[in-house]
Parts: C-alpha cells; sequence; structure tokens
C-alpha cells in the first residue's frame, strides 16, 4: 500500500485513542461538570482537550507509542507517535481543522502547518483546491517550518525517518460523539485519504439504552414497563453492527 496515498490504520492503537476521546467527551468533562457547579464554562473546549491528553497518557503510552509534547505560547498540545508504523497523530475537531487554513496574517505557522509540510510533504491530493498560497494564507520558508518542527518533537520525531502525519477529527454534540474520522491532508490542507473510526468506539450498554416512556402504555401499566428498554435512536447502527459481529 503506498502510505502517500492510502490511510494504514493500526486498530489497536486507534481503538485506544477513540476511546481517550469517548471517555473525555461521556465521562470525565460531564462530570467536570457537575462536580465544579460553575457559573459559565467558557473554557470547556481547552478542559475537554485537557482530559483527552490526560487519557492518551494513561491509556495509550507503551512499547513504540510515544506521546510528544509541545507548546504554543501558552496552550500545550501533545502528539501521539507510532514509531512502529512511522505514523504520528494529532486530534482535533472539525470546527479547528477547518479554521487553520482560514486564518491570514500569521506570524507564526500553526503547529499543523510545519507538521503536514514535514511528514506530508510528498503526499498529493486527487482533488486539490488552491494552495495555501493562493488563499492568500501566510507562506513560511522550508528552512523556517522544518526548525518549527525540531521546536515541537524536541528531537524526539526524527524527519529524516519518513514519518506520515494522520489527523483524528471529531464532532460531539450534547456529551456524544457525533462522528469522528482519520484523515491523511497534504501540505496544503486538502484530503489525500479519510476512512471513518466510529467503528472503534466501544459501545457502553448503560448509554446504549434509556428506560423511556412507551407508546400506548399509560401511568396504570407501569409495571408492565419495567425491564423495558428503548434504544436511543442514534445508537441503533452500534446494535445492529454487533449483532452482525456475534
Amino acid at each position: 500500500m503506498n502510505r502517500n496515498k492510502k490511510i494504514i490504520e493500526n486498530d489497536s492503537l486507534l481503538r485506544k485513542i477513540v476511546y481517550c476521546i469517548d471517555k473525555a467527551i461521556v465521562e470525565d468533562v460531564p462530570k467536570y461538570l457537575r462536580d465544579s457547579h460553575l457559573e459559565t464554562t467558557n473554557g470547556i473546549g481547552l478542559t475537554k482537550g485537557d482530559y483527552i491528553n490526560t487519557n492518551l497518557r494513561n491509556h495509550v503510552i507503551t512499547d513504540g507509542i510515544d506521546l510528544v509534547p509541545f507548546k504554543r505560547y501558552a496552550w500545550s498540545g501533545r502528539i501521539v507517535v507510532d514509531r512502529i508504523g512511522h505514523i504520528t497523530y494529532s486530534i482535533m475537531t472539525e470546527e479547528t481543522l477547518s479554521s487553520i487554513p482560514k486564518k491570514k496574517n500569521r506570524e507564526r505557522p500553526h503547529y499543523l502547518q510545519t507538521v503536514l509540510y514535514v511528514e506530508n510533504g510528498e503526499c498529493i491530493a486527487q482533488y486539490q483546491q488552491m494552495t495555501l498560497q493562493e488563499l492568500g494564507i501566510t507562506i513560511f520558508d522550508g528552512e523556517a517550518l522544518e526548525q518549527d518542527f525540531e521546536n515541537i518533537s524536541q528531537g524526539r520525531i526524527d524527519k529524516n525517518e519518513d514519518y506520515r502525519h494522520y489527523i483524528i477529527v471529531y464532532q460531539a454534540e450534547h456529551g456524544e460523539i457525533k462522528s469522528i474520522k482519520l484523515k491523511l491532508l497534504d501540505k496544503n490542507f486538502n484530503v489525500v485519504d479519510e476512512v471513518s473510526i466510529t467503528k472503534y468506539i466501544k459501545p457502553d450498554f448503560a448509554r446504549l439504552t434509556d428506560i423511556e416512556a412507551i407508546e400506548g402504555v399509560d401511568e396504570e401499566n407501569i409495571e408492565d414497563k419495567k425491564g423495558l428498554l428503548a434504544v436511543k435512536k442514534g445508537l441503533q447502527p452500534q446494535l445492529r453492527e454487533l449483532e452482525k459481529q456475534a
């Protein structure tokens, strides 16, 4: 398989990473909000990222899998490094990813702009939009980007070892992951390949089911409803997939 054109899925690693994201959104952030009793939650987006990164540290690091920290001003990020498969991963929302190539007049490259330039420079999307320069985005020279990559990786990712960078992109609403994808982009943020990785979400049957009022059953027959479970509509496909695997 040409790793410049197609994504190579590491099932075991992706399952762990998706678990870390799902746990942050479904368990960690809701518990934080319940326990903190905050009047406002303006920084909840950053808090979500903090929980994801903490979960990565606790559940993903193992032989051959590393977590590289880096800073951008006051913000701290993490890159997952698969040293066996020579793949690096970053995690962000769909909204964040779409906003990166739209910001003009940057004084410093976005970290993803740097990583894509160094690791995915040989990747070419089949369908290309305009280049960053044509979009009016500030273009930094190769030497500056390579130096920035060294600052980000702190020497822990060798640019000469033919790494590729994948982005795990998700959308979440109301405490649930609505979509999660793995993307391979070229240096201009064009999509080379992408796959859905919702299959790696491990269903939690406590979340898959709710005891809800069943149409046609009134309060006088409440005893008849005990034990009856109405499956949440959005999660029915996961149950069907489990039935196929059984």
